[in-house]
């Protein structure tokens, strides 16, 4: 076993450039790992001579033509929806924040656009609202293929830069629906009619299907009939490259995702089959399944298709007859699904033998490992009948969807000269001007900065760089490492030990804290390096966050002179320091876009990666979490799936909120992302309220105080919001003392008058 040197163990750092970094957990595990360090070149996994992984999708369908699974006609489509996939993920990740700028729109002009380029479709339908309608392609000259997609799915999320992504699906043309151009009788209404009769095809006649989904790498997930491929796109190329080769779904898998802010207006059998999951599903083993809710048909599909699990759209009073349209996204998806190995179902049926009677049709939708999917349709099946239900409808059929759009739906703009110009560090220049930082505390957010885009660039190419899967270790916590929690954590200890103006490190990745004995700066600066790691595989939101201590007393100073014990002493002391103490606190968000939101006390900025520039661009000005009325702001966000081992009085809390919050206003919408910046980022910018509360397996809690609770609670707080560990005013969780380094904590935040309300009601429940 490789012994960690003396002074590092014991948490001390020697000269910057002389002492390289080094970890304080050692094992033969982790002395052995072969994880390619921060500061080296990660090299392309290396694919057996067979594989296509690392092909680019240009070579990979000439590949599949001489393989004779594509004619040159569908590699030229296919060849279409890529470009127009790079377009609206470019759209998505630099225009989301700006004023007049209609993404949704802009989506389907690039691709509606992109489909009748390409010369090889004879028909194409966008399900981007209820008036599209399918239109025929006159200057196709070689094809008559019907091309069918949804744009910019999960729209909702596009202002919360969370994942987003698009839907198609190719059928072959029906010839006798073809519009005749050469005669000059055909009239609009003729060729409209022809147009619906050849668009409306059940999901079993597709030829090809995907998605391309915009979120922490942009992943175009394809399929010809011959297995399900995945491609990352490499921005160092302009390529789309393979990454996942003939995905096989999980047979099990024990994460759920469901809207259940919608639960009361569930049948019996859908309520039943959840509750089935929270109590262990088809083994009844008591251990509940996890819940995990994006609000993006791709980005619930996509994880679900890596890891197992089921991802349902049922039926409900609020959407009667279900809420995805059959023809452009139901039956791509499906299609997709059932080529990985995998079910989907409209809950007695399968889905893709539906066929649609109109462009628009809705069905209810199931998709996910054939043996969740199989209890599914079982449960449903022995639920009484439809008109035996009582409460299946107990709420207008508008009330979710209406609460999802006002509270989502995209804000009206108005932004400052600065906004969309201003780079972080001309505001850092003026916040010091203005006295509300010092330089020392410029040379470590920018130091931060640089960090963040390191990460970002490793998160955005993780499925092409090898850096997916497990790293063979373990953190402080007993947590298995991801490669990108090693990786991410060796950028950030690299990043504040060369800045030299923090004396302290406290990292979720290291025992104890780090000193840094020739630091020229007191500040201590703790940090998670990748949060929500388990959503690496997936591509689905992570981010990093930090907070930035004010120097502590002379007494807790380091000395070269001093001995390893004693540097351990001052730097356990100095970590000591409640939320009130920070100087500067924030996040990064690796999603659809970058986003670093922050604070140095003077309200909360944010700024987006221009990465055409390298740079931070202000995006966000002054942040304030939007109060939660009768129409908006009603958002709430906690793992549902254990919400059989909270106590009572917050399972009544989840239940007040899906009935309504009893304010006569629209139900609560239900988000859980799994990565506390996500499901943080977006209730700063939409309200509503995140619960991480303690539970029966966790007592004490499990978001860590010093490094996550804190410096997010302070944040909420400098946005007019609150945080708190629990029904107490007194518990705001930026007055707590930690006990030691990685103290875990319950944590409640969100707008002022949701935090409010939890306090009552958990105070009047108590």
């Amino acid at each position: 076993m490789a012994a960690a040197a003396p002074s590092r163990a014991l948490g001390a750092l020697g000269p910057a450039s002389s002492r390289p970094l080094a970890r304080t957990r050692s094992s033969p595990r982790r002395a052995a790992r072969a994880v390619p360090r921060a500061a080296s070149a990660v090299e392309t996994p290396t694919a057996p001579a067979d594989s296509v992984l690392g092909m680019t999708f240009t070579n990979w369908l000439l590949h599949e033509e001489k393989a004779g699974r594509v004619d040159a006609d569908m590699a030229v489509l296919l060849s279409s929806v890529s470009v127009a996939c790079k377009k609206i993920a470019a759209a998505v990740r630099s225009d989301y924040y700006k004023p007049g700028v209609d993404l949704p729109a802009s989506a389907n002009a690039l691709f509606r656009d992109a489909m009748v380029g390409c010369g090889r479709t004879g028909v194409v339908a966008s399900g981007a609202d209820e008036d599209a309608k399918p239109f025929a392609v006159e200057e196709s000259f070689a094809g008559d293929r019907v091309v069918v997609f949804d744009p910019l799915d999960g729209v909702t999320n596009v202002d919360a830069a969370v994942c987003t992504g698009s839907i198609f699906g190719v059928y072959a043309g029906k010839s006798e629906c073809v519009p005749d151009w050469s005669s000059a009788s055909s009239a609009d209404a003729e060729i409209d009619q022809l147009c619906v009769a050849n668009a409306c095809n059940p999901g079993k006649n597709l030829e090809a299907a995907g998605y391309c989904m915009y979120s922490s790498s942009t992943i175009l997930m394809l399929t010809v009939g011959d297995g399900l491929f995945g491609f990352t796109f490499d921005p160092a190329i302009g390529e789309f490259v393979a990454s996942h080769e003939r995905v096989v779904v999980p047979k099990r898998g024990k994460i759920y995702s469901v809207n259940e802010g919608n639960r009361d207006g569930w049948s019996i059998g859908v309520k039943n089959w959840v509750d089935s999951l929270k109590n262990g599903g088809p083994d009844e083993s008591g251990k509940p399944y996890s819940a995990r809710y994006i609000g993006s048909l791709v980005a619930d599909v996509h994880r679900t298709l890596l890891y197992g699990g089921v991802c349902a759209q049922p039926a409900s009073a609020q959407n009667p007859e279900g809420r995805l349209r059959l023809l452009t996204e139901a039956g791509p998806m499906a299609f997709v699904a059932e080529q990985a190995g995998a079910k989907a179902s409209t809950g007695f049926g399968r889905a893709l033998d539906a066929e649609p009677s109109s462009v628009h049709q809705r069905t209810p939708f199931y998709l996910g490992s054939p043996e969740e999917v199989d209890f599914l349709e079982k449960v449903l099946a022995a639920a009484p009948p439809e008109g035996d239900e009582s409460g299946a409808g107990t709420f207008s059929s508008s009330a979710a969807t209406k609460g999802a759009k006002s509270s989502s739906k995209s804000r009206t703009k108005s932004a400052s000269s600065r906004v969309g110009s201003e780079t972080l560090s001309t505001w850092m220049f003026r916040q010091e001007q203005a006295g509300h930082m010092d330089a020392d505390l410029a040379v470590i957010i920018n130091s931060i900065a640089v960090a963040c885009k390191r990460i970002s660039n490793l998160v955005a190419t993780a499925p092409i760089r090898g850096l997916v899967g497990l790293a063979d270790s373990t953190n402080e916590s007993g947590d298995e490492q991801k490669k990108l929690d090693v990786i991410s954590n060796d950028i950030f200890c690299d990043a504040m030990r060369s800045s030299a103006r923090s004396s302290v490190i406290v990292t979720e990745e290291e025992d104890v804290p780090v000193g840094v004995a020739d630091a020229i700066g007191g500040y201590l600066v703790s940090f998670d390096p990748i949060d929500g790691s388990s959503n690496i595989d997936a591509a689905v939101p992570t981010g990093s966050i930090w907070g930035v201590y004010h120097p502590g007393p002379d007494e807790c100073a380091l000395d070269l002179g001093d001995d390893a014990e004693t540097v351990l002493e001052k730097c356990v002391t100095n970590s000591k320091k409640t939320g009130e103490q920070l100087a500067c606190a924030g996040y990064v968000l690796y999603s659809s876009s970058t986003v670093m939101m922050l604070t140095v006390g003077s309200g909360v900025y944010g700024f987006t990666l221009d990465w055409a520039t390298g740079e931070f661009v202000l995006s966000h000005e002054n942040l304030k979490i939007p109060e939660t009325t009768t129409e908006s702001g009603r958002w709430y966000s906690g793992n549902q799936g254990n919400v059989d081992k909270w106590a009572p009085e917050m399972r009544s809390y989840a239940e007040h909120l899906q009935s309504g919050g009893g304010d006569g206003g629209d139900p609560f919408v239900y988000r859980y992302i799994g990565a506390l910046v996500g499901d943080f980022h977006r209730t700063l910018l939409f309200g509503g309220i995140w619960l991480y509360p303690p539970d029966s397996g966790a007592p004490e809690g499990k978001a860590r105080l010093l490094y996550e609770v804190a410096p997010m609670g302070y944040m909420a707080e400098q946005a007019g919001g609150a945080a708190t560990r629990g029904p107490k005013a007194k518990d705001r969780v930026v007055e707590v003392v930690p006990e030691n380094i990685h103290q875990r904590s319950p944590m409640f935040v969100g707008s002022k008058s949701m935090v409010e309300g939890l306090q009552k009601f958990l105070a009047e429940k108590a």
